[in-house]
């Protein structure tokens, strides 16, 4: 039996910030799974909204949209890394991301189309194939990967505006009425839907996982550092917050600044508006992630780590869990209650649903050693039963 390394040798640090993120993540993801998408995109197409409502729109703007699965994506090539440096088999990452794959694509016909874990397989294999570079080599490559994205939108917001004037612009009233009644529809009646835009998302992969894969190269290369293990110190620490939280909250601020000046139109907000607002959240997850990095083991995080670490060791089942409860509660194989909640109601349904995943897992790893899908996961990529149970 070739068993995966025990819990005293994980990166307990990896733990908390795959905590963090996979929480963070359902604050955004409630977007998806409860209002119509527009949403997300503007304060003003919040149906009638209340200043609470629009308040928190911009906090999750601000500090939370794009940046939690950023800082997820980080982690997962720390995660590349670290399999790495136990194991040179590649026909077992290789198992391992073939059934990843198989586990989002899943997820993404089954049960909601915006599933993340597809394209955590692909881009990752490429990581994978990478491994071997300096970790220079991996810098450079990453950094260019994370602007890619954001590079080809302001190329598309000089095209003229008959080029994108249909996909760059807000839904219209008869529109929105339809994606009410499809979400309120039955899991079969939803199926075809579901089906194409998640097939569409995985053509996409090649042109928008980039990004991705740009985290992933550098979470390898702090991987490597170390800084996983030991921490960073404090002027290392500080010098590079200030290299990546710093300028990316300030280009982050000025997306929504420009934004709001502009009354968020439409071609701004998808298009140069969200060019600057997904390089500035690459570049915040990062500075999350130093920031983490260097103040996890302080004294006064020793709650947050008690809370966070359990979670961040079951990420996977508790992503997928985080799908099947809100997709109960909201659509119409449910309880069918899309668009029926404003943003604040929605807030307090994330903070409950925390709570319950914190004491859940606390529960779970008091008799098992792994989340139920990370140990099917092992299980299908090892070939053989692995450790559960804890005796």
């Amino acid at each position: 039996m070739i068993a995966p390394a025990p819990s005293q040798q994980r990166a307990l640090s990896l733990d908390l910030l795959r905590g963090a993120a996979i929480l963070g993540i359902l604050l955004i993801n409630l977007y998806s799974f409860a209002l119509p998408s527009d949403m997300r995109a503007s304060p003003l197409q919040l149906d009638n909204p209340s200043p609470l409502d629009t308040f928190i729109w911009y906090v999750l703007a601000i500090f939370v949209d794009g940046k939690c699965i950023a800082l997820l994506s980080l982690c997962f090539g720390a995660s590349l890394e670290f399999f790495a440096q136990r194991h040179e088999r590649s026909e077992l990452q290789g198992r391992r991301l073939w059934w990843l794959a198989v586990i989002g694509s899943l997820h993404g016909y089954l049960l909601w189309s915006g599933d993340i874990l597809f394209t955590y397989a692909v881009m990752g294999w490429v990581a994978w194939q990478w491994r071997g570079l300096g970790q220079r080599q991996l810098l450079v490559i990453g950094a260019a990967l994370i602007s890619v994205q954001s590079l080809m939108l302001l190329m598309l917001a000089t095209l003229p505006e008959s080029f994108h004037k249909e996909w760059a612009a807000y839904a219209t009233p008869e529109k929105i009425s339809e994606e009410i009644a499809l979400y309120q529809q039955s899991w079969r009646e939803q199926f075809p839907a579901r089906a194409a835009e998640f097939f569409g998302l995985q053509m996409m992969v090649v042109i928008s996982g980039w990004p991705n894969l740009g985290l992933m190269l550098i979470g390898m290369v702090i991987a490597r550092q170390g800084w996983f293990s030991v921490g960073i110190s404090r002027p290392v620490g500080n010098w590079l917050i200030g290299l990546t939280l710093v300028p990316g909250f300030c280009l982050v601020v000025v997306s929504v600044l420009i934004g709001w000046i502009k009354d968020f139109p439409a071609t701004y907000v998808y298009m140069s508006g969200a060019a600057m607002h997904l390089l500035g959240s690459m570049l915040m997850a990062i500075g999350y992630a130093i920031a983490g990095l260097r103040y996890c083991h302080a004294a006064s995080l020793s709650l947050l780590r008690a809370l966070l670490i359990p979670v961040g060791k079951m990420a996977m089942s508790f992503y997928i869990l985080q799908t099947l409860v809100c997709t109960f509660i909201f659509y119409g194989f449910g309880a069918g209650l899309f668009a029926q909640f404003t943003l604040s109601q929605l807030l307090l349904f994330a903070v409950i649903f925390w709570l319950v995943q914190i004491l859940l897992a606390h529960c779970w790893l008091r008799y098992f050693y792994l989340g139920p899908l990370e140990y099917l996961w092992r299980y299908l990529a090892y070939r053989e039963s692995q450790p559960w149970r804890r005796i």
